[in-house]
């Protein structure tokens, strides 16, 4: 059986699908599983030995990538971003059955098989999704079989260059018992705190915790320059390369990050590493993974620039006070 997956988009969304890929593998360990993704997903998913073909859309036009679908035949084609032009052209190749989400672009197309889950008043999360489109391949073979799959080969690895990396960061913080990351940036969460916010939480919970390590990351490129404006020997920046494993190595030797809804808590979930979201509603159903616990995840009731002063205040005290019952 030859079963493609179709996953092209931001560290996070790349990441959530991940579950679903190695379901595909575990439920049919003879098929032969082809991923089509983009540059980010072509990094993360190349350690994973389920992944028999991995295909860099990023880098082909349109007629390419069709090329490569029809060589393949396939039983059944996921597609997991179901909008009008990806239908399209999924649509116009011999993949026997495509699974989608039900969307403008899927309906009417007689070869698409889809699901219809509310974005808004589902209770689903996104990587549930994705395993509810593998269920279409077989219900009753993913029925009784989903819950006795053991996900743990689905954890990121890094290389022995990306830990002596971290070891020469955290080097000169030898003393400290635990690390805390705090990461303010997100490339497109609408419901965030403001910079200033994020430095007045990393500044109070540095003072209050002298024994434990805070870092902040940044990265080369970053539009936004993060300069620390002042100076406390347990509030730290890491800012890393163009080895996005770099920054997994260091999420793997956390006992907390605190974040907004953005790749870095997904990286987290992956590794179970204890998760302290700032998210918006919408996003604590949506985006909320499998090792990330509500209670932990604080609601932001307003898009960034529509928060007043007193709220973000509010957001970062309640911030605190989770903070210390997860690390007395």
């Amino acid at each position: 059986m030859q079963i493609g997956f179709y996953r092209d988009a931001l560290i996070g969304d790349n990441l959530v699908s991940i579950p679903a890929m190695y379901a595909i593998k575990a439920l049919y360990p003879q098929c032969t599983l082809i991923v089509y993704t983009n540059s980010i997903g072509m990094e993360l998913y190349e350690q994973y030995d389920f992944i028999d073909v991995l295909f860099n859309m990023q880098t082909q036009s349109k007629e390419v990538i069709k090329a490569h679908i029809n060589s393949y035949k396939f039983d059944f084609f996921i597609l997991t971003q179901a909008n009008r032009w990806r239908c399209k052209l999924i649509n116009q190749t011999n993949a026997k059955v495509v699974i989608s989400l039900l969307s403008l672009g899927s309906i009417f197309k007689t070869k698409f098989r889809t699901l219809f889950i509310s974005r808004n008043f589902s209770s689903l999360s996104q990587h549930q999704r994705m395993l509810r489109l593998v269920r279409e391949i077989n219900p009753k073979v993913f029925d009784s079989q989903i819950h006795s799959i053991d996900f743990s080969p689905t954890i990121l690895r890094t290389k022995p260059s990306n830990k002596a990396y971290i070891d020469a960061f955290l080097t000169p913080y030898r003393s400290y018992s635990k690390f805390v990351m705090i990461n303010p940036f997100s490339r497109t969460c609408s419901h965030n705190l403001t910079l200033q916010g994020w430095l007045k939480l990393s500044q109070t919970l540095a003072s209050l915790y002298p024994h434990i390590l805070f870092i902040l990351p940044t990265y080369e490129g970053n539009p936004i320059h993060l300069k620390l404006p002042y100076s406390l020997p347990n509030l730290v920046v890491f800012k890393n390369n163009s080895d996005l494993f770099n920054l997994i190595e260091l999420i793997s030797r956390l006992s907390l990050l605190i974040s907004p809804s953005t790749g870095n808590a997904h990286i987290a979930n992956n590794l179970h590493i204890p998760l302290l979201g700032l998210f918006s509603q919408r996003d604590r159903i949506l985006w909320r993974g499998e090792n990330m616990l509500l209670e932990n995840l604080i609601p932001i009731p307003y898009k960034k620039e529509k928060m007043s002063k007193d709220c973000e205040d509010k957001l970062i005290e309640e911030t605190i006070r989770i903070f210390g019952r997860l690390l007395q």
